[in-house]
């Protein structure tokens, strides 16, 4: 059974997740904000490749990577000479390698030395694109692996992060960190990272060659080095700061896109496609802008090392030059230092050409480190148990709860009370709605059963028992919810109704389609119940849609059951229709109705009325609605019972 993250409950908590941990550790909040300068480099550089070390994987594929780079880079080192001895060999500085020792081969000495030299070029070309081709290989099962695991500990902590969390956080932006941030640093594993440590390894193999050949040389490599680097963090900074400031204007863009697309029908509706082009116009621009800065800061850089680059291999050939006047080093050797010189700057550019993705990996890493390290709210603790088979008698005992901001959730966090010492309960199988006007703490009561929240005083305990001892995926499997907005989920009918429950079988789903009165409509369908519905069932009418969500709380058959404004933004018929399947629904479950529509109201045993957090007025419909109070200020006339609704012993309505 699949899960969502956007689910306002993820009721099926058994997600297997192949040996992937979702522990993170816990630095305090900001306190990488708060660093600057060098320090502060260092920690993100730190963090990166403390990100990349815990969630890599299987070492296997990094070990062979960097056993071929050793490789690669050996053979590359080893190319000039070849080329080196056959110009000091036609030049006669040195002997035939027949005379080295080499058996014989063709009756021309001279034949046979050039034929072995070509032969010695082409097998350490071999084995130098061989290497390096299985190094790609190693990687990139390295990096798809660490990319995966990245991408399903994201999944898993969205799933589990706090209601406020979502509420605030644009949905553009938190995909771009699933999606875009985690592809910057797969691909940087799989395509980027070779080429670094091989450049590096080259780097470190033509100075040690130098070094043995000649000090003067080897010198100015010395001289060389330290430059490069100086000039790599140089740029590297600019380009960290940019790639930031890119993946945040890309974050920004695919928030604003993604809000377009779901509210389509509106934009078109008021005509404000303009304004909202405009918008993206102006966030498309800024990102283009910010690509820019990044293709300038690379030209700038490769530039740098281009003219560098030159003015040494300048210095190398008039110092090998005057060498070979004074007879110290032959032609040969003079050709072998300028290769080796270019060898070192061969990986510089190569560096250069992939620098720019270091700093894009270490302000993705730092999203993603952003978001990992959130903990949810609301968790298992060691104690948690299973929750045994609940009768569902419900019970609010001094129960205060406060909304804190989305960044600090600290105990002395300014925070907005909305629940003031709530207390209540109900017997299994009781209905009870609550009513009252918006922002009195409806919804905060109901979201506090299945754990969405916990209270910050007082006890919500279900068979006497508090809901914080039991597992939440326990707990949640026997809550079920129809909310205000049906969420439908892109695949069949059948998997939208068996959503939550992990045996589904058709007649199980049928059954459940007939007592939410969905099964007429269903069959009406093109492909019955396997037709496969669009986002969000945007196909199906608000009806049908909640009728949907109705059969889906049947077939979970829990014994708490949640309504949440189920019948609002339906058409009379529709509403008729849901209430109908309601009645059926709630029969024997213990419920709690969160509604302004008075016939469904009036299916509960007990009205709650609050106000400001707190409740205000508590009874029976039949006898809220003689008396004046908060109950027929809310609802007027309409809170008076249709006499036609009344069966034996029912009380006798006066005037109003």
């Amino acid at each position: 059974m699949w899960t969502r993250a956007d689910e306002w409950l993820p009721i099926d908590g058994t997600r297997t997740v192949a040996a992937v941990d979702t522990r993170v550790s816990t630095p305090s909040e900001g306190a990488s904000r708060r660093r600057s300068g060098r320090h502060a480099k260092r920690s993100d550089t730190h963090r990166a490749f403390a990100l990349v070390r815990r969630y890599h994987g299987d070492n296997k594929p990094y070990v062979m990577g960097f056993v071929m780079l050793v490789l690669e880079a050996g053979t590359a080192v080893l190319e000039p000479f070849p080329v080196a001895y056959a110009i000091d060999f036609v030049t006669g500085r040195v002997p035939s390698l027949r005379e080295r020792g080499f058996p014989a081969v063709l009756a021309n000495e001279r034949v046979e030395t050039i034929l072995l030299l070509g032969l010695a070029i082409i097998l350490i070309a071999a084995i130098n694109k061989g290497a390096d081709s299985m190094a790609e290989v190693y990687l990139a099962r390295g990096g798809r692996e660490l990319g995966y695991r990245l991408r399903v500990t994201m999944y898993d902590r969205l799933q589990r992060l706090s209601m406020a969390f979502h509420d605030k956080r644009r949905t553009g932006d938190v995909l771009t960190r699933v999606t875009g941030d985690v592809l910057v640093v797969e691909e940087f594993v799989v395509a980027s990272l070779s080429n670094i440590i091989a450049s590096a390894l080259l780097l470190v193999g033509s100075f040690v060659v130098l070094l043995s050949r000649s000090w003067a040389v080897a010198l100015i490599a010395v001289v060389v080095v330290p430059i490069l680097a100086l000039m790599a963090n140089f740029f590297s900074l600019r380009l960290k700061r940019v790639s930031k400031e890119q993946r945040s204007k890309e974050g920004d863009l695919a928030s604003t896109a993604q809000e377009m697309l779901s509210s389509i029908r509106l934009v078109q509706s008021y005509g404000r496609g303009h304004v909202d082009l405009e918008n993206f116009s102006r966030q498309s621009d800024q990102s283009m802008r910010a690509s820019l800065k990044i293709a300038t800061i690379q030209a700038q850089f490769s530039f740098a090392i281009a003219v560098f680059e030159g003015v040494t291999i300048a210095g190398v050939v008039w110092l090998s030059f005057w060498l070979v006047e004074t007879g110290a080093i032959t032609p040969g050797t003079l050709v072998l230092f300028v290769l080796l010189i270019q060898n070192m700057f061969k990986p510089s550019r190569k560096i250069v050409s992939e620098w720019y993705k270091v700093g894009k990996l270490i302000a993705s890493t730092e999203r993603i480190h952003e978001l990992l390290e959130r903990h949810p709210t609301v968790e298992d603790t060691a104690h948690s148990r299973p929750a045994p088979k609940l009768e569902g008698r419900l019970s609010f005992t001094d129960v205060t709860f406060s909304y804190r901001s989305e960044h600090d959730e600290s105990d002395d966090a300014e925070a907005r009370t909305v629940l003031h010492g709530i207390s209540f309960s109900t017997e299994p199988g009781e209905v009870v709605a609550l009513i009252g006007p918006s922002g009195a703490g409806k919804s905060t009561v109901a979201q506090l059963v299945p754990r969405l929240y916990d209270p910050d005083s007082g006890t919500v305990a279900i068979d006497r028992m508090d809901v914080r001892e039991f597992t939440l995926a326990s707990l949640r499997s026997q809550v079920s919810l129809v909310l205000q907005e049906t969420l439908l989920l892109t695949g069949t009918v059948a998997e939208n109704i068996a959503y939550g429950i992990d045996d589904p079988d058709p007649e199980r789903i049928e059954r459940a389609a007939r007592l939410a009165q969905a099964h007429e409509f269903i069959a009406a369908l093109p492909n019955g119940y396997r037709t496969v519905l669009g986002e969000r069932g945007s196909t199906l009418s608000g009806g049908q849609r909640q009728r949907l969500a109705v059969a889906r709380a049947f077939i979970r058959d829990a014994p708490v059951l949640v309504l949440d404004e189920p019948t609002t933004g339906l058409d009379p018929e529709a509403a008729r229709q849901v209430i109908g399947a309601l009645r059926t629904l709630i029969d024997g479950t213990t419920t709690i109705i969160i509604s302004h529509d008075v016939e469904l109201i009036r299916c509960a045993d007990r009205i709650l009325v609050l106000d400001d957090g707190r409740i205000v007025q508590e009874g029976s419909p039949d006898v809220l609605s003689y008396g004046p109070g908060p109950y027929t200020d809310l609802f007027g006339q309409a809170a008076s019972p249709d006499p036609s609704d009344h069966g034996p012993g029912a009380v006798s309505w006066g005037p109003a």
